[in-house]
């Protein structure tokens, strides 16, 4: 069936979309063979995996302003050359920096310069009303069912071809955009044009950076106080028992963030040029709806992050049990999104359908941290990653456009930036503060059982429980087998119980802080704006 113009176009900008979205999970049900090819560790994979985001929240809102000097196709046709060079880097990574390098970094820049873009020019594309709507639908729906399926992606190029074949195929994607740039239309900017704003450039993207990168920190450190000692170019700036560095370091980044809202606003005041028009943030359903994004990304990162390590490291699943294991979340999201976005959005509110997700959500996480003590089987898991997957679908079908429709035409791209950069914020945090909250219950629960055990003397579990607090993993039993063969065979039992209990215990009780991620977006959802059905 030959589409029309309009279809096309929508179809060009979707599979961007697509391609920017599934990078966000897919490596996730990889992460046990990551780790061999690449030669590092668990900590290591999820550091690449949460700075692709962080990338992304630090350069979102300058992306959008650079598509509002240069035009929005350029600077979409700008992104998308960018993030083809990361693709073939992280193609032929050999090293984990190689593959921070091409994914976290260049594609990230490129998805930066490409998503505010994306959202304008469906705004120039298609007319205000029901066209626009189901095609902001349409966009959002698809950024939800990619990061829902990207697991079974990365589950079938890792397990049957590699995880590299991946990444090259979407250079693919890349090409066939890049050929058909030439019918996506884009209204000219009647405007004075902007010019970039280097100091707010500064003040945001190390703002977000300091924040983030001090959550990521809690996994090696703690996220109260410091479980070693924090070094720093061989000098040691907190020693164990101090303050963690993730609490200084959010605290530093929260006010850096606040010195440049301060300087936006006193811009603005005085008709400077700004990085962001921080009046858009005054808007109800912008801040609002822009917190709902942040915490829909954070629970649908952090659940697939921990579901794939328990059952790789649990279950000792491959990449595609891994990813087939997260079907009912893909299904969720999918089908769900749908019938929001098609048929319950001509009836209910958006505010009303969002309010139903994040209940899903909720209801979803809490049944899987109960399931999670005696899983046995990747199978126990899909009633609530269903609904889970089905919470996400109607929130994904609603809020973009919900946030778009509140502001002029002219600020649809400062207004992406905002809702993009809050995606990706919540992205970053969902996949650190997950790998946080398992290592911290691991370390607890693991130092507890060494001190209950018979198996080893005094001297001998001060220095265990030293290695485990300094340099503690989630690994596979399988993988403590082969690193304690040389020690008496009753000590690695030992140490083998400890470590499952241990893992066991953290990988199941991190569903309760998702669960609770859930109930904050299920109270954000109350401060949305009340209006009538988008899609009618």
């Amino acid at each position: 069936m030959k589409l029309d113009l309009k279809s096309r176009i929508l179809l060009i900008l979707v599979c961007a979309q697509v391609i920017i979205t599934i990078d966000t999970t897919f490596m996730n049900v990889s992460i046990s063979q990551l780790i061999v090819d690449l030669n590092t560790t668990v900590t290591g994979i999820q550091g690449a995996i949460t700075m692709y985001a962080l990338v992304m929240a630090a350069l979102m809102i300058a992306g959008a302003k650079v598509g509002d000097i240069i035009g929005r196709k350029k600077a979409f046709i700008a992104g998308l050359l960018i993030y083809g060079v990361g693709t073939i880097t992280t193609s032929l990574a050999v090293n984990l920096t190689m593959f921070i390098t091409g994914w976290s970094l260049l594609e990230g820049m490129g998805a930066a310069l490409m998503l505010p873009a994306m959202m304008s020019l469906i705004a120039d594309n298609f007319p205000a009303g029901p066209a626009r709507a189901k095609a902001y639908a349409a966009f959002a729906s698809a950024a939800g069912i990619a990061a829902a399926v990207g697991p079974i992606v990365g589950g079938l190029f890792t397990t049957y071809l590699s995880w590299r074949l991946a990444f090259a195929c979407e250079l693919l994607v890349v090409a066939f955009i890049l050929v058909q740039r030439n019918i996506i239309h884009e209204q000219k900017i009647t405007s004075v044009k902007p010019k970039f704003d280097w100091l707010g450039f500064g003040l945001s993207s190390t703002g977000l950076v300091v924040m983030v990168q001090g959550i990521i920190l809690a996994s090696s450190y703690g996220m109260i106080s410091t479980r070693k000692d924090f070094v720093l170019m061989n000098k040691t700036l907190l020693s164990a028992g101090d303050v963690s560095p993730t609490v200084i370091l959010v605290i530093a980044g929260l006010l850096i963030l606040g010195i440049f809202g301060l300087l936006e606003s006193w811009k603005l005041r005085n008709k400077k040029h700004t990085l962001l028009d921080v009046n858009l943030l005054k808007i109800r359903a912008v801040n609002a709806g822009s917190l709902v994004v942040l915490m829909q990304a954070l629970v649908l990162t952090g659940v697939i992050f921990s579901l794939s390590l328990y059952v790789q490291m649990q279950l000792n699943y491959n990449a595609i049990d891994s990813g087939m294991t997260l079907m009912p979340l893909s299904l969720g999201v999918l089908i769900f999104a749908g019938v929001a976005g098609k048929i319950l959005a001509k009836k209910y509110s958006p505010k009303s359908l969002m309010f139903i997700g994040f209940s899903m959500i909720v209801i979803g996480t809490f049944a899987m941290g109960i399931i999670a003590k005696n899983a046995k089987s990747g199978m126990d898991f899909a009633v609530g990653l269903s609904f889970i997957g089905a919470g996400i679908g109607f929130i994904v079908s609603q809020n973009q456009n919900l946030i778009i429709s509140s502001v002029k035409p002219r600020y649809t791209n400062e207004t992406s930036g905002i809702i993009n950069t809050a995606n990706n914020i919540g992205s970053s945090l969902g996949t650190s503060i997950a790998g946080a909250v398992i290592l911290s219950i691991f370390i607890l629960t693991a130092s507890s059982n060494l001190n209950n055990s018979s198996a080893f003397n005094a001297q001998q579990k001060q220095r265990i429980d030293k290695t485990i607090t300094d340099s503690a993993q989630i690994i596979s039993n399988q993988e403590l087998v082969s690193k304690t063969e040389n020690i008496p065979t009753a000590q690695q039992q030992a140490l083998i119980e400890v470590n499952d209990v241990a893992r066991k215990k953290s990988l199941s009780a991190v569903y309760y802080f998702i669960g609770t991620a859930g109930l904050f977006g299920l109270a954000l959802t109350t401060r949305l704006p009340k209006t009538k059905p988008l899609a009618a």
